[in-house]
């Protein structure tokens, strides 16, 4: 039986859904970033759940050697398209081991992690990246901020896009956020779910740590500003692999 993501990212709805999703504002992170870290150009780059490769298709252009991996065929087909000689994409589920000893930098971005039910296939997805990495590469790893979520309300809203009425119901219950999606498109009628994992800033510290990854800087958004835990939008990691 497939895993929810399975299911729901290789589906062309969740494509319509989240179609309008801010590109300025995911270039101008990555700028932010790559100008904090000080990557030299012609560094390999590993994208870690790429989806349909808006975050690779940005750092390839800005001279970096990138490689986008993700469990949907779907997505991984679209982003075939833009292949050249220091972009490739690949089917991968990001929980098995890719490559070892290759990129000088990989990244996780805009809360692509978290979708796995148990800490053991959150090790694994970390453990994968961490041996991708060379010695003293970077990792970076994008998560919405748990506290700010689970200080949120429970809340039902309608999104229409391209003429569907997606119908979608967010709680928290426990550790988990949950999302339900129901819509009809020529009258068949679908549902999906989005089951995210809230994990804690200690939670993901002790990850790192039997992962072999040591955190350098913590920060709550965008902007690369420090992270509060009651007030920040986000919770980025930069860690770096440890020899």
């Amino acid at each position: 039986m497939k895993e929810w993501f399975q299911s729901w990212f290789d589906s062309p709805y969740y494509h319509i859904l989240y179609k309008d999703r801010d590109q300025k504002e995911a270039d101008t992170f990555l700028d932010n970033l790559l100008a904090f870290l000080k990557l030299p150009q012609g560094s390999e780059v590993l994208d870690i759940a790429c989806g349909k490769g808006r975050h690779s298709l940005h750092l390839n252009s800005k001279g970096y050697n990138v490689t986008g991996i993700d469990l949907s065929q779907q997505s991984i087909a679209y982003c075939k398209q833009f292949e050249n000689d220091s972009l490739e994409f690949y089917v991968h589920d990001m929980r098995e081991l890719f490559r070892t000893n290759c990129y000088d930098q990989a990244v996780n971005l805009f809360t692509s992690f978290g979708y796995f039910a148990n800490e053991h296939d959150n090790l694994l997805a970390l453990r994968s990246a961490a041996l991708a990495l060379k010695n003293n590469g970077m990792f970076v790893l994008d998560f919405f901020n748990p506290e700010k979520v689970k200080a949120g309300d429970e809340m039902s809203f309608v999104k229409k896009v391209s003429g569907i009425d997606f119908n979608i119901h967010k709680k928290v219950e426990t550790s988990f956020i949950y999302k339900d999606i129901h819509f009809k498109d020529k009258g068949v009628d679908y549902k999906f779910s989005e089951t995210v994992q809230l994990i804690e800033e200690k939670k993901f510290r002790e990850y790192f740590q039997k992962t072999g990854l040591t955190i350098l800087h913590t920060f709550g958004n965008y902007a690369l500003q420090p992270y509060d835990a009651m007030q920040s939008d986000r919770l980025i990691f930069i860690t770096q692999k440890a020899v």
